[in-house]
């Protein structure tokens, strides 16, 4: 009988003889299988090193999360018109998806992200594609979305080279900002981040920069020309290459027809595509425009205006990369009305004024006129700033380069030495202009100068001229708040200065023609600007009373108290002066004049508001004597051609002003809703016309405020009212002053049209 242990035992032993082989064979394959984990072990950290190193540059979580951009601070005109926009490198306004064509995001989807809804950043069926693409066809191209496309635009660190590392920090960015964002925030982050067109960055900009209108009012064919130009700006540049452009747009449109986004029948897509690409004129920069002086004189505020204004993190205000909004109080219609007034006159004026000094140019007689400009120069003031000596500077003015110049027939290019073209622009006559609102004070229209990008100097806000019978108004106002009435006869005979420089020094002033005599009523002198009526009631008021007045009209600059004042030898600015004579049409109130309305930060929030305060510099019946003064000198004085020449008929006053050989012509009119001074003169007063004949304000001035004026009445659009100059009381005064005294007259309006009446007496008030 057999032992079952000792069968076991062989059985046991017989089976471990059986599995050995086995056993051996595992072993056998132990080693490689380690070196194998072992390399997809290192493979793996590699990757994972590599995924590391390629991310160690991108930028902290927090600011994934919550990315700024740089946006533009944008400029607007009171009537809604983008007048210029402030950046540094990026021209970025920010805008609402809502406020996009819808064609633009459709266009965006149909062609460069189809399944931009339904995937989390990362569009995978797009691989395969992209193998095909990137292997099979040799052609270089990627899979990124919108929202990886996104990712670069936000992030420098993400880069823009066709490597594997941007591909890596393109999905890790892109998954963090469809976590922290819904599609319509990253759809909108995109159109206000991509670049389209030059430094247009974001739909807003290239909408405006290339079809002169708003994101939201893009047509079809419009907006796929945008996203057809993403391709890429060398290639797709619809200014140089118009037909890639063309061809890629319509790409676009059947990528939108073929994907859903466009319904329309055939026809109607073939008729779109048939389009013409239709862009604005390029080249809009701070040298071309309108309004440029006021736009450079709102720059230096703002500027001003951010180092002084702190944000909610303690920081400063930036001009340039904050989106600021900046309201202005100018009407780009009156300011295009203006603008062209000034060039109509100042082209047919200048051959006459050249004609005039021709041969005996006046710096040929006194060189110090061009010394002095070569000294105020850019140029000089560069050179000096380098440490070069006066004679490395006056090889440099003499040394002919090639430049381009300006003339009223357009620029010239040419070659002429620094000191000639010194010469050649000291003969030009310049000019400022402003119009003002009298009954708020707001800024309607700023000519600094007759080309900003040559003659860089505003002569609105920045340069002072004597300013010559412009001043009287201020003299007859003060005897106006004295007593006087405009039919107060005064004798035309000279009156004598006593002790006018506190060493016994005596000054007794002419008239212009050398005559004089007779009675004469102030209307009639400030009428014909007649000196010694002038005089004489500088000297009954006296100069203390007259700067007095002066000031509270609104004359802010240093005023001498001195006899001469009355003739106008102060120097001071257009703005300055236009904005004093705005107190007398405003009824004595005066308002100072302001251009800014109010500034928002980038989402709508009101940063600060702007206005002239009220403050009544005279009595109304004071006022409105001034006003009949002025009216006098257009109806029947040196003004007279607003009536004759150019058939004005409505109510009009104002008042020429020139100077001494005259240098400077001046001319500032005033009806009840605009008063506007006009200034002419060369940027040296010791070059001027060499007679009156030309050199006169109602000459050089006057026929700017009259060409700007009546187109500003012809413009059906603006339909600018031509109102009459408001009465103290109810009732007007004539004052013809046909037998030098007052006489009262009842104002036509006050008639009731119902009853064909008159007023009661009980409804007037005396005038005084």
């Amino acid at each position: 009988m057999t032992n079952p242990n000792v069968l076991d035992s062989e059985g046991l032993k017989n089976k471990s003889k059986e599995k050995t082989p086995k056993n051996k064979k595992k072993r056998s394959y132990r080693i490689p299988r380690l070196f194998f984990l072992s390399l997809v072990f290192i493979g793996f950290l590699g990757i994972i090193g590599f995924i590391a190193l390629a991310t160690t540059d991108l930028p902290p979580l927090d600011e994934i999360e919550n990315p700024r951009s740089n946006f533009s601070t944008q400029v607007f005109s009171e009537d809604g018109v983008i007048l210029d926009n402030f950046y540094t490198e990026e021209n970025r306004v920010p805008v609402r998806l809502n406020d996009i064509s819808p064609y633009v995001p459709d266009a965006l989807i149909a062609t460069e992200d189809v399944r931009f809804y339904s995937h989390s950043g990362v569009d995978y069926w797009s691989i395969p594609a992209l193998i095909v693409r990137n292997l099979v066809r040799g052609t270089s191209s990627g899979a990124s979305t919108i929202t990886m496309q996104l990712s670069r635009n936000l992030f420098n660190a993400v880069g823009s080279s066709r490597t594997v590392n941007r591909k890596i920090k393109e999905v890790i960015v892109a998954a963090i900002l469809e976590k922290n964002y819904t599609k319509q925030e990253i759809m909108e982050a995109y159109l206000n981040t991509v670049n389209i067109y030059s430094n247009a960055y974001g739909i807003e900009m290239a909408a405006q920069r290339l079809f002169g209108k708003p994101a939201k009012d893009l047509t079809i064919e419009e907006s796929a020309t945008l996203v057809a130009m993403l391709k890429g700006q060398g290639v797709f540049d619809p200014i140089r290459k118009p037909k890639n452009v063309i061809e890629r747009r319509n790409l676009v449109i059947n990528n939108m027809k073929q994907h859903g986004f466009l319904n329309e029948n055939d026809a109607f897509i073939d008729s779109l595509k048939n389009l013409p690409l239709l862009t604005q004129k390029q080249g809009l920069s701070h040298l071309q425009g309108t309004a440029q002086y006021f736009r450079e004189h709102v720059r230096k505020f703002m500027r001003n205006w951010c180092d002084n204004n702190l944000k909610e993190d303690g920081t400063p205000y930036n001009f340039y990369t904050d989106g600021l909004k900046v309201f202005t109080t100018i009407d780009q219609r009156l300011q295009k009305h203006a603008e062209a007034a000034m060039v109509a006159h100042l082209s047919e004026l200048q051959p006459k004024f050249n004609k005039s000094i021709k041969g005996h140019e006046p710096y040929k007689y006194d060189p110090t006129i061009i010394d002095d400009l070569m000294h105020q120069s850019y140029r000089y003031i560069k050179a000096k700033n380098k440490g070069k000596s006066e004679t490395d500077i006056n090889k440099e003015f003499t040394t002919p380069v090639k430049m381009r110049i300006f003339s009223w027939q357009g620029e010239i290019d040419t070659t002429m030495t620094p000191k000639d073209s010194i010469k050649y622009y000291s003969q030009f006559l310049e000019t400022g202009m402003v119009s003002i609102d009298p009954k708020n004070g707001k800024v309607k229209a700023w000519v600094g100068g007759i080309d900003f990008k040559f003659f860089k100097y505003d002569h609105v806000a920045q340069g002072t001229r004597q300013v010559g019978s412009t001043f009287k108004p201020f003299v007859y106002g003060a005897a106006m708040q004295a007593g006087y009435d405009p039919c107060t006869q005064m004798l035309n005979q000279p009156v004598t200065f006593e002790n006018v420089d506190g060493n016994g020094e005596s000054w007794t002033p002419k008239n212009a023609t050398g005559e004089f005599g007779g009675l004469m009523t102030l209307r009639r002198g400030l009428a014909t600007s007649t000196n010694l009526i002038t005089a004489r009631l500088m000297k009954e008021v006296t100069p203390f009373n007259v700067v007095r007045f002066a000031r509270a009209a609104g004359i802010k600059s240093s005023l001498e108290a001195v006899p001469s004042l009355c003739l106008g030898t102060a120097d001071l600015t257009v703005l300055e002066m236009t904005g004093a004579y705005q107190t007398f049409a405003n009824e004595g109130v005066h308002i100072e004049p302001f251009f800014i309305s109010r500034i928002e930060d980038k989402n709508g929030n009101v940063l600060a508001s702007f206005g002239g305060e009220p403050n009544t510099a005279t009595d109304k019946q004071t006022a409105f004597k001034v006003v009949e003064l002025l009216r006098g000198v257009v109806d029947e004085g040196t003004a007279a051609r607003l009536r004759y020449e150019y058939k004005f008929t409505n109510e009009i006053g104002g008042k020429t002003g020139t100077t001494q050989n005259h240098s400077d012509g001046w001319f500032i009119g005033v009806t009840p809703n605009l008063v506007s001074g006009v200034w002419v003169g060369c940027s040296d007063r010791r070059m001027h016309f060499p007679t009156m004949k030309n050199g006169q304000g109602a000459v050089m001035a006057l026929p700017i405020w009259a060409k700007y004026m009546r187109s500003v009445y012809e413009d059906e659009k603006l339909d600018f009212p031509q109102d009459r100059f408001k009465r103290p009381g109810r009732y007007f005064t004539d004052f013809n002053c046909g037998e030098a005294e007052e006489r009262r007259i009842i104002d036509p309006s006050l008639i009731d049209a119902d009853k064909n009446k008159l007023p009661s007496s009980d409804d007037l008030d005396s005038f005084d």
